[in-house]
């Protein structure tokens, strides 16, 4: 596949790249990174999207000045191409494009300026802005950076391929060109599909699975409990029984028969 090569001029060479120590984050950081991942994962399956969900997977993007390309891990990214080898630990938007949408859940572990520089636009916003990233979200769940609730900060690209500030819809969620969008809930990234219907992660379809679990234990407890009931009636029923045809026995004895 041909890509228009998308390059970053001299005045981003301050940009490092992203490295094992500035992803790792916090446990809210991963578990927020896991949670949407598991949902996007879930209903790319489901309405058969054929997406790349990109979990902190290197992106590999060309300098203007021919130095070492820049490196960044975006946290999550979505991406349409279709003939992307799945093995692969990085892509290179040389070869493939740019992700439509990128996400990165901030975290004071991983507070670096580039990274998390929401208000600049001259920092990563400005870097996925200029390869063709249509769609830019971070989120807070921390309060310490984005102090504004729910912790979102978010742009698009507008009509001259400029990114302008994404914002939330009537429903306060961050309706996507890909067809889902996105809310907070509790200290989670919520997905939710073209319906409006959150869409499960694991956690979600685990607690299912307990509940659906412990209503099956239920209704076994139930069932053992009428079963041993009406073994109890039985019983009951045999011992009158019982006792019915000794009196007739008796009876009978009485009169001589």
């Amino acid at each position: 596949m041909v890509v228009q090569a998308r390059v970053l001029g001299p005045e981003l060479d301050w940009l490092e790249d992203d490295t094992e120590e500035s992803l790792l984050g916090t446990m809210w950081h991963q578990r927020i990174i896991v949670s949407t991942v598991n949902s996007l994962t879930r209903y790319n399956r489901q309405a058969e999207r054929g997406w790349i969900i990109g979990n902190q997977l290197m992106l590999i993007i060309p300098r203007q000045s021919g130095a070492r390309p820049y490196q960044p891990s975006p946290d999550i990214f979505i991406h349409t191409a279709t003939d992307f080898p799945p093995d692969q630990p990085s892509l290179r938007v040389t070869d493939y494009g740019p992700p439509v949408l990128a996400l990165e859940i901030c975290s004071p572990s991983t507070a670096r300026q580039h990274d998390l520089d929401t208000i600049n636009p001259d920092a990563k916003p400005q870097v996925y802005g200029r390869i063709g990233v249509l769609e830019y979200l971070v989120y807070d769940p921390t309060d310490t950076i984005i102090r504004e609730r729910p912790g979102i900060r978010a742009w698009h690209a507008g009509p001259d391929g400029r990114y302008v500030p994404w914002l939330a819809g009537a429903d306060g969620r961050w309706h996507s060109r890909l067809g889902i969008s996105f809310g907070v809930e509790g200290i989670l990234l919520r997905v939710y599909d073209p319906e409006g219907r959150v869409i499960p992660n694991n956690e979600d379809m685990d607690a299912i699975v307990a509940a659906r679990e412990a209503l099956l234990a239920y209704q076994e407890q139930q069932l053992a409990e009428r079963e041993a009931q009406i073994a109890q009636q039985d019983a009951q029923l045999a011992e009158r029984e019982a006792r019915i045809v000794a009196l007739e026995a008796q009876l009978r004895r009485q009169r001589g028969e």
